[in-house]
């Protein structure tokens, strides 16, 4: 399929390089070319994109789109309470309600989470999720790009909510053969949830299996003080020293969160290259704390962004998690130059696409065609800054600015309709559903 996207009044291959008044020339699932005044290819499809600003996809670094059936329900406590109060009683209901309607609960809360990030111009994201093929026929429905990162746990998470180890061992390694497409739009990650939630043996077999085929890895790492206090105690170590001495990072490991660093932290994650996922309004709801993101990127970790789940932040959108990036750091730092917008940009989409190992958020020939077209005509976005129009896009930008949506070189959004799912009909369906499975 050839797609010519026409008169782009901006077009942003990254925060660095900002071109005006060109086009994009999209062949199959790649970006062809980028020049100005091209004559329409015989049988192209054309975006008219005057007036808009055409960017690359923002990508979601972490999230857990099982938790869209948890939306505001939060009670205001911490990770731990929050876990026992709210996450894990509603696990169990929704484990139940599997039972019942097979797939199909995991299809619908990704189908809704999915159709939510498509709106705001995110084309993918690393799910850490209760795995079910539902997730990967959601993707599939909605012609999403998904990386489901397989999340194992062997202790501490109740024994009614998770499988024997071997049955995980034997599970994800099927789930990888059948799933893992690194040439498609699916791709799997190895996810132990935590280091208080795993065994170090189970640690480093999901390390030596995401070597061996592959896969990136993704754990939640020093999101409260109370788990680095814990872990010192136990180890002698802190939580990032402890995945140094097992042998867990490298370019492909990301950890998430990373709020409490302590010590020698920040200089083993850059000596490894591990990229650090920073999930700010889902640390502040909480009350974790405050990432050191400016200390983590001056020593040059590569840091992405991400929205969490939604029973920690509510919503999947990254332009306020842009957004709130750039402002938490500032006021936590107390400078103004903290954290800039191009930074933040960078963050949602160059190191978000390294985080999930993806040839994608710049808009440059070769890359993977996923790409969002903003319609700039909306008055929050008049007068536009033409000096600095990345920082009108974190500072003024709304999800709802995007018309068009674009993923692998295919249309999976235009003027602002879905044309390959109906929203309606999964909303009713969602709605029936959700009330067997809530913790009242």
């Amino acid at each position: 399929m050839t797609i010519l996207v026409r008169g782009c009044d901006y077009l942003v291959r990254n925060a660095d390089q900002i071109e005006r008044n060109c086009d994009l020339l999209i062949e199959g699932n790649r970006i062809h070319s980028i020049v100005k005044n091209l004559p329409p290819p015989p049988g192209a499809e054309i975006l008219d994109a005057r007036h808009c600003l055409v960017m690359p996809g923002l990508i979601n670094a972490h999230t857990h789109l099982y938790q869209n059936f948890l939306k505001g329900q939060s009670p205001g406590v911490s990770l731990v309470p929050w876990c026992n109060q709210v996450l894990f009683p509603n696990l169990d209901l929704l484990r139940a309600a599997m039972k019942t309607h097979g797939t199909r609960p995991a299809y619908l809360w990704t189908t809704l989470a999915t159709c939510e990030m498509i709106r705001g111009g995110i084309t993918s994201c690393v799910d850490m999720d209760a795995v079910s093929p539902g997730i990967l026929q959601a993707w599939q429905a909605t012609g999403f790009r998904g990386v489901l990162a397989y999340t194992l746990a062997n202790k501490w998470v109740p024994e009614e909510l998770r499988a024997s180890e071997e049955m995980m061992k034997e599970q994800m390694l099927e789930f990888v053969a059948e799933h893992h497409r690194p040439d498609g739009l699916t791709t799997v990650f190895a996810a132990p949830s935590t280091l208080f939630l795993c065994t170090d043996d189970f640690l480093v077999w999901a390390v030596e299996q995401a070597r061996r085929h592959d896969l990136g890895m993704q754990i939640h790492i020093a999101e409260t003080a109370s788990e680095v206090d814990d872990h010192l105690a136990e180890t002698g170590h802190t939580p990032v020293e402890h995945l140094e001495h097992l042998g867990l990072l490298d370019s492909a490991f990301s950890a998430v969160h990373c709020v409490h660093l302590r010590g020698s932290d920040i200089g083993i994650l850059a000596k490894w290259k591990s990229t650090v996922v920073h999930c700010p309004k889902s640390n502040m709801k909480l009350a974790d704390g405050a990432a050191p993101v400016v200390q983590m990127k001056e020593a040059g970790i590569p840091v992405a962004l991400g929205t969490d789940g939604c029973a920690s932040n509510d919503l999947l959108d990254m332009w306020e998690e842009m957004r709130t990036a750039v402002l938490l750091a500032r006021v936590t730092t107390g400078r103004a130059d903290a954290l800039s917008p191009r930074d933040a940009f960078q963050m949602a989409t160059v190191e978000a696409a390294r985080a999930a190992r993806l040839e994608a958020g710049e808009l440059q020939p070769g890359r993977l065609a996923d790409l969002a077209i903003l319609d700039l005509q909306s008055v929050h976005l008049q007068p536009f800054n033409d000096l600095d129009p990345i920082n009108m896009l974190v500072f003024c930008a709304r999800a709802g600015d995007v018309r068009d949506t674009l993923i692998n070189g295919k249309i999976v959004m235009h003027n602002r309709r879905l044309p390959l799912v109906s929203e309606m009909d999964l909303l009713q369906e969602a709605t029936l559903m959700k009330a067997e499975f809530t913790v009242t």
